[in-house]
């Protein structure tokens, strides 16, 4: 498989081939949030760096490297990726799977590729993968993947090349989809979900893929919707308890939660600033987000606005393992007060 067999990322597949073209450096990340196709572009990098013949598209496919990657055989290519039983990649597997192979030349070609998922590098593992980075044999080359470069070491960062994946374009989005679907056998899904699903991903098939094929998700995100027009009813007390009990009965998933929260404000937030529904995350609750008092309309964008950074805050908090009780409770009593005119 070639870079042009695959959905998007145009100016990612331009420079992916200006370096295949020339001679490629000695270590790269991959860079885009969870879901984005890192690995999937990871892959075919590292096929092209591994085949005889490669061109600006990837591997030719037909050589014996490619032919050996394919079929996931090739002695020269290295995973080191998170063991489902770990929480982190240990430094024990970094020494085992690149310290004490590195030095070794190629048995196959003339290049050997590290795939390392980096997300999973804690600052231990960081140091002991920066020891095999600083000065590489002339045939190795490192492809890196991360969610977000803020993770790395500074030391570790200033010896990679970035390359950045963006985020996709609905219609792309629903091109891989389909594309997934297709290859699956399963029945397709009508285009409205299709439609629905991509813009709620924000640009990220994997995000739409996993909740698209999630048993739970419909049900969690009427509930939210059903809990959201409510919002304005609430007392405080009744806020306390009963939205907090959704919100602790939600709590495995309170990401998602947020998620769909957040989607839901933005959504009312861009029909009172240009009444366009077009370009809505959640169009079938157009008639219940419309406000059609023009006092109410005044008075409800700058609340908006607020319950906007007060879920943007919650959802930093819940990655920083503060309180969920206090956290909850705060974001539910905002929600109250602001949301009271929407």
């Amino acid at each position: 498989m070639g870079f042009a067999a695959l959905v998007g990322q145009a100016d990612l597949k331009v420079r992916l081939g200006s370096i295949l073209k020339g001679e490629p450096g000695h270590a790269y990340i991959l860079s885009g949030p969870l879901g984005i196709g890192k690995s999937t572009f990871a892959q075919v990098f590292a096929q092209a760096l591994l085949c005889q013949e490669p061109t600006p598209d990837g591997g030719c496919g037909a050589c014996d490297s490619c032919r050996h990657f394919s079929h996931q055989a090739h002695p020269d290519f290295r995973t080191l990726l998170l063991d489902p039983a770990d929480k982190v990649i240990k430094v024990e597997r970094v020494r085992q799977t690149i310290q004490a192979d590195i030095a070794l030349r190629p048995q196959f070609g003339r290049r050997k590729v590290y795939l390392v998922d980096a997300d999973f590098l804690n600052e231990q593992g960081q140091n002991t993968l920066l020891k095999s980075l600083e000065e590489p044999p002339d045939f190795v080359t490192f492809i890196l993947m991360a969610s977000g470069l803020e993770r790395l070491l500074p030391t570790v960062l200033s010896r990679l090349t970035v390359l950045a994946l963006q985020r996709y374009r609905d219609e792309e989005v629903i091109a891989i989809l389909a594309r997934e679907w297709q290859a699956s056998g399963q029945a397709m899904p009508d285009a409205e979900s299709l439609a629905f699903y991509a813009r709620y991903a924000n640009g990220v098939p994997g995000a739409a893929i996993n909740l698209l094929m999630s048993s739970w998700f419909a049900d969690l995100r009427q509930e939210t919707i059903d809990f959201y027009h409510q919002i304005g009813s609430f007392s405080r007390s009744r806020m306390l308890t009963a939205g907090f009990g959704f919100f602790d009965a939600n709590r495995a998933r309170a990401d998602v939660l947020l998620d769909i929260l957040a989607s839901l404000v933005r959504d009312q937030i861009v029909l009172l600033m240009t009444g366009d529904p077009s370009h809505l995350t959640n169009p079938d609750q157009f008639a219940q987000l419309a406000v059609r008092d023009e006092k109410k309309r005044q008075a409800a964008v700058p609340g908006l606005m607020r319950a906007a950074a007060a879920i943007t805050a919650a959802r930093r908090g819940l990655a920083l393992n503060a309180s969920f009780e206090g956290l909850a409770c705060h974001l539910l009593l905002t929600l109250r007060k602001e949301l009271i005119h929407a």
